[in-house]
């Protein structure tokens, strides 16, 4: 009976945010149903209008993006041309589909070359940039935002906006590569240039959301927050919803990681009240998600089962709509491209026979020049060959680009499915396990036993799907990025026993990214290691070493704790059997050297990638 509460709750809830509306959108689809003339301003409108809804209707964007497609055609304007291409590589991009979302980009930087409109070739530059982003190619996305900064810097009255855009991406970018401090001045020089900007109602809130966020992972907590309410309250005043959420998630974030949960609950419910005002039924289902994940922490396994249910019923109505969303966008894109490939095919066949006219009329009018006409058939057939060879040249390199996303993408998709189907299931039998131990008579101890034991295990191996999840995720591939995750786990076994640590980390490793095979078991190892020193030895301090030698990549960690007999301990658990294991499937060395009342100290040895 409760299961059908909740989906009766959803299903009102659903019907709640359809009628929500996002202000921009309602204000935007007025000016047009008030303005029906077809000119510049209506293309620049529907582009407006399509980008708006590119993350809350994908179907309703393509509709608007083909009609300000092709009213830039009728009216012949290069510049509204390009501005639509720049709503379909947004459209493709979202769909995953980053290699087609590139291919219109660039389209849309030719045509705004060739009219000579730098801004929008700053725009598309950004926009590869962000392309580049969501493949992971931090580097890569780095060039292409400092030229697009370059260029807006250029411009006669050089365009605020568009820089204070630049500044945001690029400090976003180093802080995803950990580079805090090159972020922060990025991101503060974007804010001075935000403020004087105008129509900065976006750009704004975001800046002050991506120095809130890095000063989250600084640890600066109270300063964290200060920009984070200054970001809430800029989205406030032009009812910019998403980015509302996004700055209530972050302030959760900032109190949970205080392990103030109360504080963190409060803001992740204004932010689910923001997702329902908003319209976003993804955004509601991910709340619930984090909500669940909130209360299971603390232990209120109840309530986490209470938003786990919402969030299944949430996102099963999302993949039921995005199904008919699908069946939606495969006529759309017919409509928008098969269409006009008929028409250019029909106008091929059409120049082709009046060129066939035109070649017979001048070999029976100019026979004396055909010694000229085959020396020029030649010229046309070197120069086909070699156009061939170029297009081979091309589809090779386009094959090679599309077979590394595609091994990005299957990581990925591995990555979610074990997080929202196993993690999710398991995180509901341990859930379910412990309601049931409350329902259970206090004498039969056997089955609460069970039930302890089934709760545990459960526990433990979300635990590790967690692990297995980070480290299949292609954004996690960097030893910055393994580093920076040991660091949290040291901290969350170290710290609660008064145990200080310390981690030095050669400078020469910051770039290295580590190969798949050494990833999770590289951590594992270290996670044992740090796991016996919090459980037994009794440290008071412990050190990291983490560097290259003799082409072969070290970990080192030492503890002052009470020592070991390896004899005596080997044949009593599982641990120091399994490092063992792990180090001879990676080709690597352990060291394992221990004494009594002197510490323990575990050397790690691992071939270098090429």
């Amino acid at each position: 009976m409760r299961c059908w509460r909740y989906i009766g709750i959803m299903l009102w809830a659903l019907g709640t945010v359809v009628c929500a509306q996002n202000k921009m959108v309602d204000s935007l689809r007025h000016w047009l149903d008030t303005h029906p003339a077809l000119d510049s301003a209506r293309v620049v409108t529907l582009h407006r209008l399509s980008y708006r809804l590119s993350e809350i209707d994908q179907a309703a964007a393509w509709r608007y993006a083909n009609e300000a497609n092709q009213l830039a055609k009728q009216l012949n304007n290069q510049v509204n041309l390009g501005q639509s291409f720049i709503n379909y590589a947004i459209l493709e991009s979202l769909e995953g589909n980053y290699a087609k979302g590139q291919e219109y980009y660039l389209k849309a930087l030719r045509l705004f070359e060739q009219s000579g409109w730098e801004r929008g070739q700053a725009i598309c530059l950004n926009n590869i940039a962000e392309n580049y982003k969501s493949m992971n190619q931090l580097p890569k996305a780095l060039e292409y935002t400092f030229k697009a900064l370059e260029l807006n810097q250029k411009q006669e009255k050089p365009e605020k906006r568009g820089m204070a855009v630049n500044h945001e991406q690029i400090g976003d970018l180093y802080r995803r590569m950990g580079r805090y401090e090159e972020s922060l001045k990025y991101l503060q020089k974007g804010l001075v240039l935000a403020k004087d900007a105008d129509q900065n109602y976006q750009i704004l809130p975001q800046i002050l959301l991506g120095i809130g966020r890095n000063y989250n992972h600084r640890r600066e907590f109270s300063t964290a927050l200060d920009y984070l309410n200054q970001a809430i309250e800029r989205s406030q005043i032009h009812g910019e919803k998403l980015l509302q959420i996004q700055c209530y998630q972050e302030i959760a974030q900032t109190y949970r990681l205080q392990q103030n949960f109360e504080e963190a609950k409060q803001y992740l419910e204004k932010a689910f009240e923001t997702a329902q005002e908003f319209g976003s039924l993804v955004e509601t289902a991910k709340l619930n998600k984090e909500l669940a994940d909130l209360e299971e922490l603390q232990g209120n396994y109840r309530d986490a089962l209470t938003y786990f249910q919402k969030y299944k019923v949430l996102n099963d109505s999302i993949e039921q709509k995005k199904n008919v969303v699908r069946a939606e966008l495969v006529e759309l894109k017919y409509n928008a491209f098969e269409k006009d490939k008929e028409n250019q095919r029909l106008k091929q066949i059409k120049a082709a026979q009046e060129a066939e006219l035109h070649q017979k009329t001048a070999l029976i009018v100019a026979l004396a020049l055909i010694v000229v006409l085959l020396m020029g058939f030649i010229g046309f057939a070197f120069y086909q060959n070699r156009l061939k060879q170029i297009r081979d040249a091309q589809k090779v390199q386009a094959e090679t680009i599309r077979q590394m996303q595609l091994s990005d993408k299957i990581r990925t998709q591995i990555a979610r499915d074990l997080h929202d189907d196993l993690g999710a299931t398991l995180s509901g039998v341990a859930m379910l396990s412990q309601a049931a131990k409350r329902q259970v008579r206090e004498t039969d101890s056997q089955l609460r036993e069970l039930l302890d034991l089934i709760s545990v295990n459960s526990q433990r191996t979300v635990a590790t799907i967690r692990d297995i999840i980070w480290t299949t995720r292609p954004m996690n591939d960097s030893l910055e990025s393994m580093l920076n995750k040991m660091k949290i786990f040291a901290s969350e076994m170290l710290d609660p026993k008064g145990i200080k640590y310390e981690f030095c980390v050669a400078n020469d490793l910051e770039e290295y990214k580590l190969p798949s095979n050494q990833q999770y078991n590289f951590y594992l190892i270290f996670k044992e290691a740090i796991n016996n020193v919090a459980k037994y030895a009794q440290a008071r301090h412990v050190w990291v070493q983490v560097f290259k030698e003799n082409d072969r990549l070290h970990l080192r960690i030492k503890d002052d704790g009470v020592g070991f007999d390896k004899e005596a301990v080997r044949g009593s658990g599982n641990g120091l059997f399994n490092m063992e294991k792990r180090v001879e499937e990676l080709d690597g060395n352990l060291l394992v050297r221990s004494v009594i009342d002197e510490g323990t100290v575990i050397a790690l040895t691992l071939p270098l990638a090429a």
